[in-house]
């Protein structure tokens, strides 16, 4: 996001309902941090300590305004039966009819495929993605917003592999967990935009590697 802000969401551990920290002045990518260490990642249980509800009436009904002086606390990674049995609770299988009743911003989705992500270059690089959700629809030219996803893209051409489409592609699809976390946009050009927040496979597409581990590697933050 902007001025180096980030989009965070979780599940929260009680009431199994997607939730997104928000600060009134914007969530910096410190707040994910603790020292060099990367406290908030996919399937950490984390704690944060949550002030109000601030839900929009439609689509954006997940936001909590968080206490900016209560760092996040690392609990532990979750184990991949525990990330399996959270996907399958959360995950739809029809992202449009999810969508559709406009009331909620944040889903997990069973994914059939992946049929490409590949990168573009504008002012900054973009990575964009087409896939296909279980019950057939397919999504093209959804952009990546995952840092992780980046990151570990942006390694890769650093490291000279322009085949890491295919072999993303490839081990994705051979999966048999396989999941797109998908968030949208608030209101802009009068649309709500999707965006890929995370690709999910258990195991880990990534190997349990963080963004912050990449963003070492290539010696630059995504």
């Amino acid at each position: 996001m902007n001025s180096g802000n980030v989009c965070v969401s979780g599940i929260d551990s009680q009431t199994w309902n997607f939730v997104r920290p928000v600060f009134p002045t914007g969530l910096n990518r410190d707040f994910l941090m603790q020292g060099t260490t990367q406290v908030v990642n996919h399937f950490n249980l984390v704690e944060i300590e949550f002030r109000h509800y601030r839900p929009d009436q439609t689509f954006h009904t997940e936001d909590w305004i968080i206490n900016e002086n209560f760092a996040p606390r690392f609990i532990r990674h979750l184990s991949n039966q525990e990330i399996l049995n959270v996907v399958n609770r959360m995950s739809i299988t029809n992202l449009n009819n999810a969508i559709e009743k406009q009331d909620k911003s944040l889903f997990i989705v069973k994914a059939h495929s992946i049929g490409r992500i590949w990168h573009e270059q504008y002012e900054r690089l973009k990575v964009l993605i087409n896939f296909i959700d279980a019950d057939g629809n397919l999504f093209q030219r959804v952009p990546v917003t995952d840092l992780l996803t980046m990151a570990f893209v942006i390694y890769q051409i650093r490291r000279g592999n322009l085949n890491y489409s295919n072999q993303i592609v490839r081990q994705f699809n051979a999966n048999p967990n396989r999941f797109v976390r998908i968030g949208l946009t608030r209101l802009w050009r009068g649309k709500r935009w999707k965006q890929v927040t995370a690709l999910i496979t258990i195991p880990d597409l990534f190997d349990g590697k963080s963004f912050s581990y990449y963003e070492k590697q290539i010696g630059d933050q995504v």
